[in-house]
């Protein structure tokens, strides 16, 4: 039967509406016909004609249906709508609802029937239209029925049959709720999933990128690289095998299976040795790392792995989402006798109170006031957590949206584990990926294009340094939030942006550039693990000019980077033709003109109205334009290849030609209509220009 009434677009509800249709169709059909024939001739013809036509409506849906197995609901209603009117005319027949029994029964199953569809208002409709055919079939009867008589029995009939039908509502209703919440609930966790899969995924293409690339450098120039090039493959491999190893724990925690070493020892003495391993990845950003405890000394039993595993995955937390000169503080405690407190507290991004309760899960990673994807894979809180339900304790956050977070560890002491002493080694520095500065490459040439790396990973900025140093002049900058600024600082000739990083990703570090006039000119190439396609349309929905995918190709993004080189020069080829056109603002105004074409014009519209005030300058310039010298300079410089003061000496030169061509003013005259006081360097630039002397152009 699922076969027969199954369609390509069918959902299993869909199939079980049809099912339930079908059979109740062929059911009330398989009834009626036998009923008709053997009791239609002895009630009468009246009555045989209504049963044949009664049979009639439930054949010709389900012929319908045979051929049109679509719009269930549709069928349905018909189906509804026949039971009501075959049990009125019934029930006239009959004489009234004084002279049937069985019949109303029958027409209750039409809004019964009606709940188990997902319209529910189509439902209540059928009650209220069967309760009301009933009355007028027994109004409109000829054998009026005694009023009190009636009266009781229909109360009787109207209390039954809404306390069955409104039962049966409530029931249906809430157990639609209750498959709506799931499927919202599946939906969200396949969400959850998917992002969660898009961050592991990104965690280790990063890596992977970093090793083939550096392989390759080596290959080229061993002398060169051999050494950086190995610490820098072997520090990725360790990351590739933590994140295996997170991903292993995890599946080993839910499953119950993860083993504990518990040894007896001090465990402020251990936690604040891994507390200073962090000092050097918190001096990176300027972050004040402090450690408290009180009391001095609690000797307790613990595992260490999984305490550096608490201790590691907070504390990194805290310093990667917590801002430049920000603080990050741990504090321990001891409540009597039996708890061990650990607080850590930053001064972060914080978290929103509605992503509060669902930090801890696997697959979540909270958003922040940016509206921004975080970098990690979000396995860490999911770990810690776990981990503390393996040692029975309990953790819990509080935040501040936009001020901070505080984390707050629980664990019972107990002092029964063997007494042993940890053999602490020098203090090494978490000097994770995210936070390392790059070395810095020197500008060799001033003629060198600028290339702003935006990226949170130091070993991919270095990469880059790698391939590109050579033949550009690098900046870097370790976020979206930091590359926007430092666009706006130095206004780059081209931004190579990863996505997925913290404070502020790339797709609205891309978006908020493209929409400044200053740096809506800087080409942008996003390098990114995020490979499907809606990923990449955001990306270029965003402005971004090539979208590459990681682990990228060495020469794919020499020809990238060269081709958008190429696409600049052709628009510093449009803007110098267009300054050298006719001056009339006409030839600049469009109706589709784009944010560079909208720049050039005001650039020009202004500079035109001061052809002749030899005082207004770059400074002036500067002050309508809303930028500093600097901005302007590089904007300018991108797009035409020519310097402010070079424009507008053309322009005057230009104008200044046009006033002698076309008017009786003598040279001086023009000179000083065209912002040249002094006569003998308007002669001497104006022959520069044109080939010979003001004084010649009339002949």
């Amino acid at each position: 039967m699922t076969q027969y009434v199954y369609q390509s677009d069918d959902t299993s509800d869909n199939i079980i509406l049809k099912i339930t249709w079908l059979l109740l169709n062929i059911g009330g059909l398989l009834f009626l016909l036998p009923f008709t024939f053997i009791y239609g001739f002895t009630s009468g013809p009246v009555v045989f004609v209504m049963n044949i036509i009664f049979c009639l409506g439930l054949m010709i849906p389900l012929m319908i249906f045979h051929f049109h197995r679509k719009n269930i609901e549709t069928f349905a209603f018909s189906t509804q709508l026949i039971l009501v009117v075959m049990t009125s005319i019934k029930v006239y027949l009959m004489g009234g609802l004084l002279n049937v029994g069985t019949p109303v029964y029958v027409g209750l199953m039409a809004p019964v029937y009606a709940l188990t569809l997902p319209n529910k208002k189509r439902a209540v409709f059928i009650f209220i239209f069967f309760i009301v055919s009933l009355i007028i079939a027994t109004l409109l009867n000829p054998h009026s029925p005694d009023d009190h008589l009636f009266a009781h029995y229909f109360v009787g009939l109207l209390i039954f049959s809404s306390f069955t039908f409104f039962t049966l509502y409530y029931y249906t209703t809430q157990l639609q709720k209750i498959k709506a919440q799931e499927k919202k609930r599946v939906k969200d966790l396949d969400e959850l999933r998917t992002k969660f899969y898009t961050h592991i995924t990104h965690e280790f293409r990063t890596p992977v990128n970093i090793i083939a690339g550096m392989v390759d450098q080596m290959k080229k120039n061993p002398s060169k690289w051999l050494n950086e090039g190995h610490s820098i493959v072997k520090r990725n491999s360790r990351n590739l095998i933590s994140l295996t190893d997170k991903l292993l724990d995890l599946s080993k925690l839910k499953a119950g299976s993860m083993p504990l070493n518990f040894i007896q020892d001090d465990i402020v003495l251990y936690i604040e040795y891994l507390v200073e391993s962090f000092h050097s990845l918190a001096a990176v950003k300027h972050i004040k790392l402090s450690f408290s405890a009180e009391p001095k000394t609690i000797r307790m039993d613990f595992d260490p792995d999984k305490i550096h595993d608490i201790i590691y995955n907070l504390i990194s937390n805290a310093i990667k989402f917590t801002p430049d000169r920000g603080s990050v503080k741990i504090g321990l405690t001891r409540i009597e006798d039996h708890s061990f407190v650990l607080k850590v507290k930053d001064t972060g991004i914080g978290i929103p109170k509605d992503q509060m309760h669902r930090i801890f899960d696997p697959y979540f990673q909270a958003k922040n006031h940016l509206e921004t994807l975080k970098e990690g894979s979000g396995l860490g809180l999911s770990l810690t957590r776990e981990i503390v339900k393996l040692l029975d304790g309990t953790i819990q956050v509080d935040s501040i949206y936009n001020q901070g977070s505080l984390f707050t560890v629980t664990l019972p002491i107990t002092n029964r584990a063997p007494i042993a002493q940890l053999p602490l080694p020098p203090k090494a520095s978490h000097d994770g990926s995210v936070m390392m500065h790059p070395p810095a490459v020197e500008k060799q040439d001033t003629n060198q294009l600028t290339l702003l790396i935006v990226e949170d990973n130091a070993d991919v900025i270095r990469y880059l340094q790698s391939l590109l140093a050579p033949y550009y002049h690098l900046e870097v900058a370790g976020n979206g939030f930091e590359g926007l600024n430092k666009s706006l600082e130095i206004i780059p000739d081209l931004i190579i942006s990863d996505v997925m990083m913290p404070v502020m990703d790339g797709f609205t570090m891309c978006k908020r550039l493209k929409q400044n006039i200053r740096t809506s000119h800087i080409p942008i190439v996003l390098l990114t693990a995020r490979v499907d396609s809606d990923s990449r349309n955001e990306g270029l929905k965003c402005g971004a000019d090539v979208y590459l995918n990681k682990p990228f190709n060495q020469e794919e993004l020499f020809i990238r980077i060269n081709k958008l080189i190429d696409l600049r020069h052709q628009l510093q080829l449009r803007y110098r033709s267009v300054h050298q056109e006719q001056l009339s603002s006409d030839a600049m105004v469009r109706s589709d003109r784009s944010i560079e074409d909208a720049f050039i014009h005001e650039v020009h519209t202004i500079l035109k109205a001061h052809l002749a005030d030899e005082e207004f300058g770059i400074k002036a310039l500067c002050r309508s334009l809303g930028m500093s010298r600097a901005q302007l300079y590089r904007k300018f410089s991108a797009l035409t290849n020519t310097t402010v003061y070079c424009y507008l000496r053309t322009l005057r030169l230009k104008k200044a030609r046009e006033l002698l061509l076309t008017t009786n003013r003598n040279v001086t005259e023009v000179a000083y209509d065209t912002g040249f006081k002094n006569l003998s360097h308007f002669s001497r630039t104006f022959a520069k220009e044109f080939g010979h002397a003001p004084s010649k152009t009339k002949i």
